[in-house]
């Protein structure tokens, strides 16, 4: 089992509608659609969390910038990608070409919400470095209009991301000696997320975004 800084868990899923009716269903608050760049060719749906998210990703449009989503989403949907927590991009970025690990050049995204524009930075880690996954550092510069009061607040009592599985643990050990503040416990297993909340749950999403979801009493 690993330790790391788990800013959000990716979720590549072939109808977004279907995962986000499925995650409501399952009484989760499920941010709006929203669609990224022209370039992008995606769109998501959150399902915030205290300090992590899980993000629902669909394709819009296939384009050369999603063609590592859509690569892993013909493996299968589910986990598919792991963003992790930076306060200093280009520190980060720096880290891991010191460990090399290859790594793209830091990219600058904002988009328009209903609660202002959020801004954040990136960095994504060469595809091969971790087969499988798709994982990039992220930095938010608008943290406080992400994570609302109002998105945070779920039916089911999920409060926060305790631990996840993914089949492909064996590509994230050289990250861990990257990010070893971590926090979220990272095991094998087969698309398995694990919540703290405060109604006990259990919720068998698969057929819709590829996960099953436990929810803990705090």
């Amino acid at each position: 089992m690993l330790h790391l800084p788990i800013d959000h868990v990716v979720l590549v899923v072939p109808d977004l509608d279907r995962a986000g009716q499925a995650f409501e269903a399952a009484g989760f608050h499920v941010t709006e659609k929203a669609t990224h760049s022209t370039a992008m060719g995606t769109a998501n749906r959150c399902i915030m969390l205290d300090g992590t998210y899980i993000e629902l990703m669909g394709i819009v449009t296939e384009t050369p910038s999603n063609l590592p989503w859509r690569t892993l989403l013909d493996m299968g949907q589910g986990i598919r990608g792991l963003a992790f927590r930076s306060t200093d991009i280009s520190a980060s970025g720096k880290e891991l070409t010191q460990a090399n690990v290859a790594i793209e050049p830091t990219r600058h995204f904002s988009r328009e919400t209903p609660q202002g524009e959020l801004r954040f930075s990136v960095v994504r880690i060469d595809p091969a470095e971790t087969p499988g996954l798709q994982c990039l550092v992220c930095q938010h510069h608008t943290a406080e209009r992400l994570w609302t009061a109002q998105s945070m607040r779920h039916p089911n009592g999920a409060v926060g991301l305790q631990s996840l599985e993914v089949p492909e643990i064996a590509t994230l050990y050289r990250l861990a000696a990257v990010f070893n503040d971590g926090g979220v416990a990272v095991a094998s297993g087969d698309g398995r997320l694990v919540l703290a909340g405060h109604q006990p749950n259990s919720f068998d999403l698969r057929s819709a975004c590829g996960v099953e979801i436990e929810v803990v009493g705090q």
